[in-house]
């Protein structure tokens, strides 16, 4: 009995410091987690953004309403975005109609440039938003690109420069 009672265990203090500095680690992990101060770990697609204000000019003829969007977007990653959608106000358009044009419609690595979008609109209102009453005013415009089986929702405020839609 006397072998046992030689042995000495962990002392109180140097317990406690070791719940502390557990306790500390774990809540600093769960504090990370929580805020997502890491962010979106692995999306590859984080590089593409819309850079500065776009701007928006509504024209007509006789027949339709013509919506020229030019905005400035920028591509960090290696690998090309495509552009899937453009909502302007409430209205949403995709590439490859016949009624919509955007240069580039891809966004290859490495891109920083011009996007220029032309919508021609047959015989359809358009949102208030793009009346000549808001001239100088904002529209609400997204971009939704994708790369691979990501895809990423763009969200900015445009800047209506010109517009002969009466409202």
């Amino acid at each position: 009995m006397r072998i046992l009672k030689s042995r000495r265990a962990i002392s109180g203090a140097v317990t406690a410091l070791i719940l502390v500095i557990v306790s500390v680690a774990l809540a600093l992990a769960v504090a990370v987690f929580a805020f997502n101060l890491f962010g979106s770990l692995g999306n590859t697609n984080a590089g593409v953004q819309i850079i500065g204000t776009p701007t928006v000019v509504v024209t007509n003829n006789s027949k339709s309403w013509h919506i020229n969007i030019i905005l400035t977007m920028k591509n960090s990653g290696s690998a090309p975005a495509a552009i899937n959608s453009v909502t302007v106000g409430n209205l949403t358009f995709t590439p490859g109609s016949k009624n919509v044009t955007i240069t580039p419609s891809s966004l290859s690595g490495g891109f920083d440039g011009s996007v220029k979008i032309n919508v021609t609109i047959y015989n359809q209102p358009l949102p208030g938003s793009l009346a000549e009453a808001n001239v100088g005013g904002t529209v609400p415009v997204s971009i939704t690109v994708s790369e691979g089986s990501l895809t990423l929702t763009l969200p900015a405020q445009a800047s209506l420069k010109n517009s002969t839609y009466p409202g």
